[in-house]
């Protein structure tokens, strides 16, 4: 007897058995002929995976290959965890991916995949060790049966503490996450941002395109695999690093939790508004409309030092006394930045978000017509190759020896037959900030030589230490003056040389400065070119600066993680930049794809707004009304009685993830028994017991009150020592974790010196010249059967290797010093430390 059944696009009402009928269609995603991944064939599957759990891990890598055109089918357990009762997440996630639901535990479902996976070119593989190693579905396995499988496993993940059990709120109490946030009221807060289910989800995505590319090269698949351990390092670089020698801005990241004042102001009606003064004289136009004394130190040193508090508290009594609506029109169009602060899903409403294809209307079997989140990264081909399927004359290496003069040879690279990944493959960085350097950092992490081009003043955010860290390792540095003599010949060459031109600058400083796709192309018509904006590249707001903060506003990230009835709660973790980063690594690695399959040059969008929103790609728009998932209650506790954190009688927290009824049903086993410690306990389980219900309560998906439940849990807890709870919870079987509560030095350490995470290589430490030596998060992802290639273990100083890179391109000593006459290169000499 067969176990699956197929169907597509969303959830089919489920019996009260949790079983579904059996429906089939066709979808139409995929059909586009141009798009890069057309033609390829993708199962995802995901056994026994909560969507609330871990979802983004599951699910966002179909979402993402979907949006690149390949044809996914999903792979999903017939019987769902309870604790997502009630959430729609898959709704977005799912659309035009053909669905088939398997009984995990028959044989029969490791049948269906294995037929699947036999004529796939991609296989995720989500879900516990029971469900898929042991029932012969690893990569090993499937990729005996067809050798050109990209087989991708994404894992709980364990480190020193244990495992996750997918579960992903479990892993930010252990690692200290959760004190990371600074709550509304003392103590841990539930993070409401899954970062470590979205960064496992984006690295398997990186994982199979570069299988992908790889193989196109080999003609054999491979394997690669991520975690949510591995995710939630992904994520967070900006924040997890640790030196021997501090620095005023180390200390701001590494030490403490960032700056303090989130600039987000109640107006009258109830809205908030976000304010951010990233722009040059942004803060100085501010203090001017607000009619308030300049600043004699500037923005940055008002801001570190706190001399901003006094002043935050006139600005947020001015906005208290009109409407948002009032504000966001009387602060348009200033140089300084004012954003409102909105819910998850609200953004998909706007006009500019509609306008730039990021808020998309689809077809669904149960709710009609659903407003969601479009494709998050474009890319297209520009023109056609001479010879389609074979690539143009293939560009030199960069060796000193190569490449000489204006003629040299330029287009799509062909490494050696064989090559490891991205060996061979030549990019040029030519962004900045946080948000532009990831990509070319994960291309550098997978073989190809990075090259990042910045002023000669340097990246603005060399002098934010902990955020040019995260984003610079295994990059050569060139420093250039883009406006001086001789500075457009230098870019011909480079533009000539690479196979990829990344950059991040807002819309038209590229073409300014001589790195616009058309001039790009006029050398190197085969390149592909990405650029990753702040608002999308076109669109009535495509010119606004954009950064981190402003788009938590609008995503509703820093609304939901505030609480019900609660201010927002800004994340100085750097998140939406970094996520930014990684979809950009992956519509970049499907350009570079499309390309060796077709030999045309490719054109790859991706923006800030787009990443920020996949972050709360689960909320969609239904009937008028936004159907955001589960919220965060006022205390910022969590979800409800089975997926929260709770305080115990001697003042630590602990995590409960109650998956499923069986394991409700140990908690109230659990519960009953009591416990005591140090003379005090449950003088009467049973009584205890008699408030739970038989099952567990779904998560709050109404901003509202407290669940009974979570009240009388509340009560349980509150009889005895976090620590002794967990241990009794562990014993019964239900997942729970002691929330570390440590400062930002004890997190980076959870982390960093973790033994497991040390020898799973997941930590990387270095000399960074005057800051001795900085460890930091690996790469995320681990590949076989042949080792990745070793990227370089180096932070470059500024202009390091510009005449080594100029030489390489033909210019020899009389150019090169002819450059440095002119003030558009820097001297030959040792550069100090950047």
């Amino acid at each position: 007897m067969s176990t699956a059944t197929s169907r597509s696009d969303s959830e089919l009402p489920q019996s009260a058995d949790g079983t579904t009928g059996t429906t089939s269609t066709t979808s139409t995603i995929g059909a586009d002929s141009a798009a890069p991944l057309a033609g390829i064939r993708v199962v995802e599957v995901a056994l026994g995976v909560s969507a609330v759990g871990a979802g983004l891990a599951a699910s966002l890598p179909g979402a993402l290959l979907r949006d690149f055109g390949a044809r996914v089918t999903r792979v999903r357990s017939r019987r769902r965890p309870t604790l997502d009762a009630g959430v729609e997440f898959s709704r977005v996630w799912d659309h035009g991916k053909q669905i088939i639901e398997v009984d995990e535990g028959e044989p029969a479902a490791a049948e269906t995949i294995a037929a699947l996976t036999r004529d796939a070119d991609v296989v995720f593989l989500a879900g516990p060790e029971e469900a898929i190693e042991l029932r012969g579905l690893g990569s090993a396995d499937l990729g005996r049966a067809n050798p050109r499988l990209v087989a991708v496993r994404v894992g709980d993940g364990f480190n020193a503490g244990g495992g996750t059990e997918g579960l992903e709120i479990l892993l930010a109490a252990r690692s200290g996450l959760l004190t990371q946030i600074r709550a509304n009221r003392p103590g841990p807060a539930f993070a409401d941002l899954t970062v470590a289910s979205a960064g496992a989800g984006l690295a398997a995505t990186v994982g199979a395109l570069a299988g992908l590319y790889e193989r196109e090269s080999t003609g054999r698949g491979g394997w690669a695999e991520t975690s949510l351990v591995d995710g939630l390092q992904a994520i967070l670089p900006m924040i997890t690093g640790r030196v021997e020698n501090s620095s005023p801005s180390v200390r701001l990241l590494w030490k403490e939790q960032g700056p303090a004042e989130t600039l987000a102001y109640r107006c009258a009606d109830g809205g908030y508004v976000q304010l951010w003064f990233g722009a040059k004289g942004a803060y100085e136009a501010f203090l001017e409309h607000m009619n308030e004394p300049p600043s004699e130190q500037g923005y940055t040193a008002d801001l570190v030092s706190g001399a901003m508090a006094d002043r935050s508290e006139r600005w947020a009594r001015a906005f208290a006394t009109r409407d948002r609506s009032w504000w966001l029109r009387d602060l348009a169009g200033a140089n300084f930045r004012c954003e409102p602060v909105l819910r998850p899903g609200e953004a998909l409403l706007d006009p500019h978000v509609r306008q730039i294809g990021l808020s998309v209307e689809r077809d669904d079997p149960d709710r009609g017509t659903i407003t969601a989140l479009g494709p998050v990264g474009r890319v297209k081909p520009w023109g056609t190759a001479s010879t389609p399927g074979t690539a143009s004359a293939p560009g030199a290496a960069l060796t000193p020896s190569a490449q000489t003069g204006a003629g040299a040879a330029g287009g799509p690279s062909r490494p050696d037959p064989g090559a490891r990944l991205l060996t061979g493959v030549r990019v040029l960085d030519v962004s900045a900030y946080l948000a532009g350097p990831i990509a070319p950092l994960i291309l550098a992490e997978l073989g190809a030589d990075v090259i990042k081009l910045e002023p000669g003043t340097g990246d603005v955010h060399r002098g934010m230490e902990p955020m040019f860290a995260a984003g610079q390792r295994g990059k050569r540095a060139v420093a250039m003056n883009m406006k001086a003599p001789g500075a457009a010949d230098v870019l011909a060459r480079l533009f000539r040389w690479s196979d990829v031109v990344h950059h991040n600058s807002r819309v038209g400083l590229a073409d300014r400065l001589g790195y616009d796709e058309a001039t790009v192309r006029a050398v190197n018509p085969d390149v592909v070119y990405s650029h990753s904006s702040g608002f999308g590249a076109t669109g009535p707001r495509a010119l606004l600066p954009a950064n981190d903060h402003l788009m938590q506003a609008l995503s509703g990230v820093e609304a939901s993680q505030g609480g019900t009835g609660q201010p927002p709660t800004f994340l100085v973790w750097g998140a939406i930049d970094v996520t930014s980063g990684w979809v950009a690594a992956c519509a970049v690695l499907a350009g570079l794809y499309a390309r060796r399959r077709g030999g045309a040059g490719q054109s790859v969008e991706t923006s800030l707004l787009g990443a920020a929103l996949m972050l709360k790609s689960g909320a969609f728009v239904a009937d008028g009304a936004v159907v955001e998932g589960p919220v965060l209650d006022h205390d910022q506790t969590g979800y409800g009685a089975a997926y929260r954190i709770y305080r115990c009688g001697d003042g630590g927290w602990l995590a409960l993830a109650v998956p499923d009824t069986a394991a409700w049903q140990r908690l109230r086993e659990a519960v009953a028994d009591g416990y005591v410690a140090d003379g005090g306990g449950v003088a009467d389980g049973g009584a205890a017991d008699g408030g739970l219900p038989q099952d567990p309560p779904p998560l709050r998906t109404r901003r509202g009150e407290r669940q009974p439940a979570e009240v009388l849990l509340e009560t349980v807890f509150r009889t005895g020592a976090a620590a002794d709870w967990v241990a009794r919870l562990h014993a019964a079987g239900v997942p729970a974790e002691l929330v570390a509560e440590v400062d930002r030095t004890g997190f980076i350490a959870r982390l960093v010196d973790d033994p497991v995470n040390q020898q799973l290589g997941r930590v990387v430490s270095f000399d960074w010249g005057e800051r001795g030596r900085l460890d930091q998060p690996a790469f995320p992802l681990r590949f076989g059967p042949a080792a990745r290639p070793a990227a370089q273990r180096t932070i470059p100083r500024l202009g390091e290797h510009t005449h080594e890179v100029l030489d390489a391109l033909g210019f020899d000593a009389d150019e090169r010093a002819a450059l440095v006459a002119a003030g558009t290169i820097p001297r030959p000499e040792a550069m100090p430390v950047g």
